[in-house]
C-alpha cells in the first residue's frame, strides 16, 4: 500500500474495559487522535503486516495462514479462526464491535483491559486487538523510586497523566468472518476463549483413561489432576483422533520397544552415555510405566509431561541421527 493510499485508509482507536456483570461484556471509548498519532499508526500496521510475512519457496514474501489449533507454538505463520464455527465466540465478537458502535464512555482510562484500532477502506473494517491496558504514571503510584518528568517552557515538570500506548507487534486482528491470530494469549483473554481447550482436553483424557492400560492401580485421579494444570492443557486438547486410536492399538508394542531399549544399555562407560544421551526423552517414561503388565502406573512424586508427550506422539526419533527428543 502507498503512502497516499494508506493516507486515505479511515482508522478509529478505542479503549475497551470488559464488562463482567452486564450482557453487553464490553464497554468501549473512541478516543481522538492528532493525525499524528494517526500517521503513526496507520504506518505501524503497515510496518507490522509486513513483518509476519514470510519468504515461501521462491523467496517471495507472503503471509503464511493455517487453521487455528490448540496449541499454538510457533512463529512463521498466522492462525486463521472462522468466527461461524464457535456460536459464542461469534456472539462476544458481534457483542465487541457493537460497543465500538454505541461509544460508551463510562469508565476510567485505567480501567482499559485492551485496545482495538479500525481500520476501514471500501466498507469493509479490519479491528487489531492488542491486549494492553493504559500505563498508570509513576506519580500516582503507591511507591515509586524515580518520577516522570516533561518539559513544559523552560522547566521539567511532573508527568502525572496516565500514558496510553499505540503501535508495536500484532497479536490479533478480525477481517470479515475470520480471527487472524499471532498469539494466542490474546484471543484467550480478549474473549475468554478458553473453555473449547478445557473440553477438548476433558474429552481426550477421558478417552485416554477408559483405555485398556489404565486400570484400579493406574492412580487416575492423580493423573488426570496432574495434566489438568492449564500449561499442559493445550497439548493434551491438540490430541487427534487418530493419534487416540494408534495410542491404543500399539501401546503394548511401544512398551516391548522401550524393554529392548532398557535392556540394550552398554557395560562401558563412554557407550552407556552416549546410549543414555541418544534416549533422554524416553527415561522419564520408565517412572510412570509398567512394561512387563502393559500398564500405567503413574507416579505423582514424577513429572506428567513425559507422559503427555508419550500419548500425544510428541517425543519423536530424528531421521539423521536417531536421536529422540521431545518435539
Amino acid at each position: 500500500m502507498t503512502d497516499q493510499e494508506l493516507g486515505n485508509l479511515d482508522l478509529h482507536a478505542y479503549l475497551v474495559t470488559k464488562a463482567s456483570e452486564s450482557d453487553e461484556l464490553y464497554i468501549a471509548k473512541k478516543e481522538l487522535l492528532h493525525d499524528d498519532v494517526r500517521k503513526f499508526l496507520k504506518s505501524s500496521i503497515r510496518r507490522e503486516l509486513n513483518d509476519i510475512k514470510h519468504a515461501d519457496e521462491t523467496e517471495n514474501k507472503i503471509f503464511h495462514v493455517t487453521d487455528y489449533n490448540h496449541e499454538i507454538t510457533k512463529n512463521d505463520y498466522i492462525a486463521k479462526l472462522t468466527i461461524d464455527f464457535d456460536a459464542t465466540l461469534k456472539s462476544k465478537i458481534n457483542k465487541l464491535v457493537q460497543s465500538l458502535i454505541q461509544n460508551g464512555s463510562d469508565f476510567m482510562d485505567l480501567e482499559t483491559k485492551f485496545q482495538v484500532i479500525e481500520v476501514a477502506m471500501n466498507s469493509e473494517s479490519a479491528y487489531f486487538i492488542y491486549y494492553r491496558g493504559v500505563k498508570k504514571t509513576a506519580i500516582n503510584k503507591k511507591s515509586t523510586k524515580r518520577i516522570q518528568t516533561i518539559r513544559h517552557g523552560q522547566q521539567l515538570v511532573l508527568q502525572n497523566d496516565n500514558v496510553v500506548e499505540f503501535g508495536g507487534k500484532i497479536e490479533m486482528f478480525i477481517l470479515g468472518e475470520n480471527i487472524y491470530v499471532i498469539n494466542p494469549k490474546t484471543l484467550e483473554h480478549t474473549f475468554d476463549y478458553t473453555d473449547h481447550i478445557s473440553q477438548k482436553r476433558d474429552a481426550n483424557l477421558n478417552t485416554i483413561t477408559q483405555m485398556s492400560f489404565f486400570d484400579g492401580e493406574s492412580k487416575v485421579d492423580e493423573f488426570v489432576k496432574s495434566a489438568n494444570k492449564f500449561i499442559l492443557s493445550r497439548g493434551i486438547a491438540q490430541i487427534k483422533n487418530i493419534t487416540l486410536e494408534v495410542l491404543e492399538e500399539q501401546f503394548e508394542n511401544r512398551c516391548e520397544e522401550l524393554k529392548r531399549i532398557k535392556a540394550d544399555i552398554p557395560e562401558g562407560d563412554e557407550e552407556k552415555k552416549a546410549y543414555k544421551e541418544r534416549y533422554q526423552a524416553l527415561w522419564p517414561l520408565y517412572d510412570h510405566l509398567d512394561l512387563v503388565n502393559y500398564k500405567v502406573r503413574f507416579d505423582i512424586n514424577k513429572s506428567v509431561t513425559p507422559l503427555l508427550h508419550f500419548f500425544s506422539d510428541k517425543i519423536v526419533e530424528s531421521f539423521l541421527t536417531k536421536q529422540f527428543r521431545d518435539n
